[in-house]
């Protein structure tokens, strides 16, 4: 399926459609696991045009899964772009946002019994996944091209309840691990664990 790659990249990498859709051949490097947003396609009065993203946050280097990588080589070996766009429509043009969607997506979504799923959820859900994983908020900022921390944890904050209590189990089993030796009152040593 020629649009399988795009879905996946969305998903695995967070990038946002117009970054998906002014992604590069010459933004990928297959071999170091990555990828650069330099730009970003935007629609205006019916024509889309390409420019720089809208922050320095924006522009960033994305690193990718292994198997990312493969589903990548895969799409380019099987839909060369006439130009230099890694994602193209059925004549190689730039794929634009509402075709996809109502060509694309809407059915997928529907066969897959999910009515009201929207491409921008695939990037909320790798936002989630990482937050699940554990990742650092600064990892996750970088990787959604977010100016800030507050951003990203004012957008997804919701998501950390409950990681609370996985830190809390974390640090018993670090300090009885540790036997760390803990003062009691009047000097009196106990050892914790």
């Amino acid at each position: 399926m020629r649009h399988k790659a795009i879905v996946l990249t969305a998903a695995f990498t967070g990038l946002r459609w117009g970054e998906l859709s002014a992604l590069r051949i010459s933004d990928l490097e297959l071999l170091r696991r990555r990828l650069t947003v330099n730009q970003t396609a935007v629609r205006a009065g019916g024509h889309i045009s390409f420019g720089p993203p809208k922050t320095a946050a924006s522009r960033r280097t994305v690193s990718l899964p292994q198997d990312l990588v493969e589903v990548l080589a895969e799409h380019l070996r099987r839909f060369p772009s006439d130009g230099d766009l890694v994602f193209t429509g059925e004549k190689g043009a730039v794929l634009r946002s509402t075709n996809f969607r109502r060509r694309v997506w809407l059915p997928a979504v529907k066969e897959a019994g999910l009515d009201g799923l929207r491409f921008h959820d695939l990037r909320h859900s790798h936002a989630a996944l990482l937050i699940a994983g554990g990742e650092h908020v600064k990892v996750i900022q970088s990787r959604l091209g977010h100016a800030s921390a507050k951003i990203t944890l004012d957008t997804y904050g919701h998501l950390l309840e409950g990681l609370d209590e996985g830190a809390a189990d974390r640090l018993n089993q670090a300090v009885s691990e540790a036997r760390v030796p803990v003062m009691r009152p009047f000097g009196e040593v106990a050892e914790f664990g």
